[in-house]
């Protein structure tokens, strides 16, 4: 079966470069109109009944709405898609960050966990996002459906690790843009197949 990761559209701390995590920041403009355009472009892949599920944070939900509501499916929310919690990191700028945890920077970007109050670290993250694919999953194969999840970029990077078994570490996968998806196949729960990864509308219509 195929299954779809949407990263959500811009929002005002993508712009400023700020780590959001559990912070719930609505759309920009451009990213409104980059919600719209994905859906346009996935609504011709996804089959005519997706299965659509998205994180409960606004910039998730309204991404997956804007697929939703033009091909009149139900979008379905999941917690276990939120976005990782980094804590007192989030709605600061790089330069508070090092100025206020220059050990736990350097620890982050080497391992990509930091020891601050409240940073989800990989293996709960990793542990969530594949318990709630797996699951969304299973249920569309049962109905027949293909699957569109829509949520973040640490998430989906993360999650897709566990998925495809490969060490987190070395960060395999890079993070998807904005608005942009990858594609799976999976065969069975534990067995899965990246086919694409950070597909825009853009590149789409190139091809």
């Amino acid at each position: 079966m195929q299954v779809f990761l949407v990263r959500h559209g811009q929002t005002q701390w993508n712009v400023e470069g700020l780590l959001q995590g559990s912070s719930d920041i609505p759309l920009t403009e451009l990213g409104l109109e980059q919600a719209e355009v994905a859906a346009a472009a996935l609504s011709t892949r996804v089959g005519e009944r997706p299965l659509i599920v998205a994180s409960p944070l606004e910039r998730a939900l309204h991404t997956a709405h804007a697929l939703g509501d033009r091909m009149g499916i139900e979008v379905h929310s999941d917690d276990r898609l939120r976005e990782r919690a980094y804590g007192v990191w989030e709605g600061i700028t790089p330069e508070e960050r090092e100025q206020g945890w220059p050990d736990e920077v350097v620890q982050w970007k080497t391992h990509g966990d930091a020891p601050i109050p409240g940073f989800e670290n990989h293996d709960l993250v990793l542990s969530r996002m594949v318990a709630g694919l797996e699951d969304w999953a299973d249920r569309a194969e049962a109905e027949g459906r293909t699957l569109v999840a829509f949520a973040h970029g640490s998430c989906v990077r993360v999650g897709l690790h566990g998925l495809l078994d490969l060490p987190l570490e070395h960060r395999t996968i890079g993070n998807l843009g904005n608005a942009a998806w990858a594609q799976l196949t999976r065969r069975e729960r534990g067995d899965w197949t990246l086919d694409r990864h950070h597909v825009t509308a853009a590149t789409v219509a190139a091809a």
